[in-house]
């Protein structure tokens, strides 16, 4: 999104068609995603949020997906640490749905130093984003740098659950 350069917080809602599809639930509660990503990924960030930098809580590591609109093509690019109020940022559309909403919208304004109606418009943007995204066929793939160094990646692009009308 053009708003990602304006503003350290975003929601990256996962079109509809790719719900499910991810390196945590395909790779589950082996050691590969328990100790190796996750560990990593914790370790690199210095068991902080790699976006506002809080160390309380529990930590969750996120995937970060890019998306290329022109092809339908969804690369898993990397993995970032988030707190509890960024992950539910990030995924602010099952967040709201599960009544967080006034923590995203909160945890909005107050990462992106905006008022309640510029985290409006940040919501409404991504959530017109999604809606569109949400009416294509994706292709998954991994990015090569990611598959060098956890070869189970590899088996992402096939791992395809059922599909599901949205």
């Amino acid at each position: 999104m053009k708003r990602k350069n304006l503003v350290p917080l975003i929601p990256e809602l996962v079109p509809g068609p790719l719900w499910g599809r991810s390196a945590h639930r395909m790779l589950g509660s082996k050691a590969v995603w328990k100790s190796q990503i996750r560990g990593d990924t914790l370790a690199n960030s210095k068991n902080c949020c790699s976006v506002c930098k809080s160390s309380v809580g529990r930590m969750t590591c996120h995937e970060r997906w890019g998306y290329d609109d022109g092809q339908s093509v969804a690369t898993l690019l990397g993995f970032e640490i988030h707190c509890s109020n960024c992950d539910l940022v990030v995924h602010a559309g099952r967040a709201v749905k599960l009544g967080y909403g006034h923590i995203v919208i909160s945890h909005l304004c107050a990462m992106n130093q905006c008022d309640i109606n510029d985290a409006a418009a940040i919501l409404k943007e991504a959530m017109n984003v999604w809606m569109g995204r949400s009416k294509k066929d994706w292709t998954i793939k991994v990015a090569c740098s990611l598959v060098d160094r956890y070869p189970e990646l590899a088996a992402l692009p096939r791992f395809v659950p059922p599909s599901v009308a949205y």
